[in-house]
């Protein structure tokens, strides 16, 4: 093999190890939050079976001139959250947190009407047919397990029922 084509093939390793290595470290080192979730309508055909998710935490949080200054900027609100079950909403601020024990942050964007979604939790993929059950549950009775790093990423592990 010559150096050109062991440089290429260690860059493309680099890479993939980049893509999966950080949520696997959020899983292993971070904290367990559970988030009610909120209907939100999704359907889409072509990538087989999932739920979009929305959080109760995130709705209403900003008034309506807050949400749309915070969507124009395009920069992250850090939400801080109870880890009790399921987790209230502590604070919202726009500089990353140093939670407390007990709490523990989340990255939102804001989608500019006083909601804040959440990028990095909002999908989850469930096995063939299950998604429409999955949706029928969506609210109160369904908690989302999020494990959450100090640095504030998440990884949607997992729903449950209340």
């Amino acid at each position: 093999m010559t150096r050109g084509t062991q440089a290429a093939v260690g860059l493309h390793l680099a890479i993939m190890v980049a893509v999966l290595v950080p949520p696997l470290v959020v899983r292993a080192t971070g904290t367990t939050i559970y988030l009610e979730t909120a209907p939100v309508d999704p359907r889409a055909l072509f990538r087989g079976d999932y739920v979009i998710l929305g959080y109760g935490i995130g709705r209403d949080a900003l008034t309506p001139e807050e949400g749309e200054a915070a969507r124009e900027t395009g920069r992250p609100i850090y939400v801080t959250v109870t880890t009790e079950r399921p987790g209230r909403l502590v604070a919202l601020g726009s500089e990353r947190p140093q939670p407390r024990p007990g709490e523990a942050c989340l990255i939102g964007r804001s989608r500019g009407d006083g909601t804040v979604d959440f990028p990095q939790i909002a999908q989850y993929f469930v096995p063939e047919g299950e998604g429409r059950l999955i949706e029928q549950q969506r609210g109160e009775d369904l908690l989302a397990r999020v494990v959450v790093s100090a640095t504030c990423n998440a990884v949607l592990t997992g729903l449950e029922g209340r």
